[in-house]
């Protein structure tokens, strides 16, 4: 069977009827099917953005199984929004499950941090009084009545999660399990998922589970199987979730998680007060004021002001500390205890197993940072939340040659898709960014929806340079009043600033009320899915959001019908990543403006605009309240990368 038969007009999916709409067929679908059959099929690597409504999913499911039973082979499809993993396995698969001719099989793929050890949950139920401090109890009788019903035993199942102190005492983890030795080990949730991938034919995950597994293999091996093909939708966020996996995280309360499981200071309970450890004990005390201390005197130790909520680590941190000393101490002292263990408590081996490997990595990750130990990172600090905790952060400055390495020099054939990956129409920005390498075949298809007909764009063609702030916060604000009152509501209103963002909610709020328009307003005590959800209900809803509204938002029909893009969305080039980024840049002699900025905004300028039209019934209206769309030259740029629409300035 080929892909025409099944995505042709007369094909297998003519019928088929989805939200109670029949199914199209889509040239531009075809045609992406095709390419990533071919890439599949040679292989090779391949580059493909389809525009919103093309049907991607299908488009790339398609030849994927296709080549996976026909070569007898596994594949993966990676994301980056659990709605897309949704969609994909109980929407997409049973879809083609139901109208392929060809059996196939599929699995939603978690980490192994995500199932509930049988084996730990017994041990803990059976010594909870010498390991947990009062008032775990309830928590533990709930999961021990979950455990006898659940097949899958993953943390996702509950409908009330319990806390993380206690799903690190029971969940299956890495270094702590006894194999074969295990008393649980025909019911175990881990090795029965294990299993069911290497059974699958297709595997479902995302980019956090597939980068955190690609970290691991560079020191110790992974956890997930072999592929023969990768697609990664939604491949606008590989960069920055790459980064993210591929550098160092530190705090305080990393250390505190860690060494509440080996003593509590409080009271002795722990695995180190149920052994009865008492100079290990005594040492992971110390270790735990020992942190607390560290974290307290670096930034006075890195030069770093008390009012500096991020500030950048250029050099290596000379500081006198024993913490590092202490962790060793430590390590030996539970790697003596490990070998007299043997064969006398085995459980209560693994699991000191388990704690020392992670101590050991908390040291590496610490002489890390203070040496500026990894090559070609940007190593920076912040005080983030409430309590403002201090947290050391490493990224690689470049990810390209490392992804190059991990993920396309170890896949035959590796598709990155999403409705935005072009910048004026071309891809060589996003490949380059990536490492994909320039043998990598590049194709960018258009959008099946015809935008001239169904979206006009307005633009502000008088407002103040968004550096003015007190007068381009004004001109915002009348901007998001006129065009919200001019579609009674229904509009989404995209911020790049949480400051504006509160200002525009608290001077506006009220004359949206007196209008019958309600404010939905991120991070004013509403999740982001019960906003959408909301919002979805009436169309007397605008909806104010930042980074995470975005992207990844499908709202169809007349909820939406305005989208409101308060500025250009131009990255912050103080963050120490998009600083380090810039720089590089300008040393090997580019124009950083011209080579990221622009183009990292473009790409997110597009996914803001396409938020609007979702189907092939929605219009509506897009408006700039950002005249530089009009009056600076990149302008062009981001307009050469919109769909054909017309344009319309306006005076605020």
């Amino acid at each position: 069977m080929e892909v025409e038969e099944i995505l042709g007009e007369a094909g297998r999916l003519s019928d088929a009827v989805d939200g109670g709409f029949h199914y199209e067929s889509r040239p531009q679908q075809l045609q992406m099917a095709l390419e990533v059959a071919d890439a599949v099929e040679e292989p090779r690597h391949l580059i493909v953005e389809a525009g919103t409504g093309v049907g991607k999913s299908l488009a790339y499911l398609i030849p994927l199984i296709l080549h996976a039973k026909r070569n007898h082979v596994r594949v993966m499809v990676s994301t980056h929004t659990i709605a897309l993993q949704e969609q994909l396995m109980w929407k997409d698969l049973p879809l083609l499950e139901d109208r392929l001719s060809v059996p196939f099989r599929a699995v939603l793929v978690k980490g192994r941090s995500n199932y509930l050890c049988l084996r730990r949950l017994q041990r803990i139920r059976a010594h909870q009084r010498e390991l947990f401090s009062v008032g775990m109890e309830g928590e533990l009788d709930r999961l021990r009545a979950w455990a006898d019903q659940t097949e899958d035993g993953s943390l996702q199942e509950l409908k009330h999660p319990p806390s993380g102190d206690v799903w690190a005492m029971v969940c299956a983890e890495h270094g702590n399990c006894m194999g074969g030795k295990c008393s649980e080990r025909k019911r175990c949730f881990l090795q029965h998922a294990r299993a069911n991938m290497l059974d699958a034919d297709v595997l479902i995950a995302n980019h956090h589970v597939l980068f955190a597994d690609l970290a691991l293999r560079r020191e110790r091996g992974g956890f997930l199987p072999e592929m023969a093909a990768l697609v990664m939708d939604e491949a606008h966020t590989v960069e920055d979730t790459a980064s993210d996996h591929l550098g160092l995280r530190l705090s305080a309360y990393m250390f505190e998680y860690w060494l509440r499981r080996l003593v509590s200071p409080d009271n002795g309970k722990g695995l180190l007060g149920f052994l009865k450890a008492g100079a290990a004990a005594q040492t992971a005390t110390r270790v735990w004021d020992a942190a607390s201390d560290f974290f307290r005197r670096f930034p006075q130790a890195a030069g770093i002001g008390e009012r500096d909520s991020q500030q950048v680590i250029a050099s290596p941190v000379e500081m006198e500390t024993s913490l590092p000393a202490l962790l060793r101490e430590l390590s030996d002292q539970l790697a003596r205890l490990i070998e007299d263990l043997e064969e006398k408590d085995e459980e209560s081996r693994m699991e000191l197993r388990s704690l020392r490997l992670q101590g050991i990595s908390l040291r590496n990750d610490l002489e890390a940072f203070l040496g500026q130990l990894l090559p070609d990172h940007v190593y920076w600090m912040e005080r983030e939340g409430k309590r403002k905790q201090v947290v050391l952060h490493s990224s690689p400055v470049e990810v390209a040659p490392i992804l190059h390495q991990i993920l396309f020099e170890a896949i035959a054939s590796v598709v990155l898709t999403s409705a935005t990956l072009a910048v004026g129409g071309r891809l060589e920005y996003v490949r380059d960014r990536l490492g994909m390498g320039e043998e990598s075949r590049m194709c960018a298809l258009g959008s099946p929806f015809d935008h001239a007909r169904q979206m006009r764009l307005y633009v502000a063609s008088n407002a103040p340079d968004p550096r003015e702030k007190e007068a381009f916060a004004d001109a915002v604000a009348k901007g998001i009043l006129r065009w919200t009152l001019k579609t009674h509501g229904r509009a989404f209103v995209l911020f790049t600033s949480d400051e504006l963002l509160k200002k525009s909610a608290k001077t506006l709020r009220p004359e949206l009320e007196q209008a019958g328009i309600t404010l939905l307003a991120q991070g004013h005590g509403m999740a982001r899915r019960a906003m959408l959800d909301t919002f979805r209900e009436d169309n007397q809803f605008v909806l104010f959001g930042l980074d995470s509204f975005w992207m990844g938002v499908d709202v169809r029909g007349d909820a939406l019908s305005n989208v409101i893009l308060t500025r250009l969305p131009f990255a912050v080039p103080d963050h120490p990543v998009v600083a380090a980024r810039l720089r590089r840049i300008k040393e090997k002699g580019g124009d950083p403006f011209r080579e990221y900025s622009l183009p990292e905004a473009v790409l997110k300028f597009r996914q803001g605009v396409g938020r609007l039209i979702r189907s092939q019934t929605d219009e509506g209206i897009v408006v700039v309240l950002d005249s530089r769309l009009i009056t600076k030259w990149y302008g062009r740029v981001f307009q050469r990368s919109l769909p054909e629409c017309p344009i319309e300035p306006f005076e605020l």
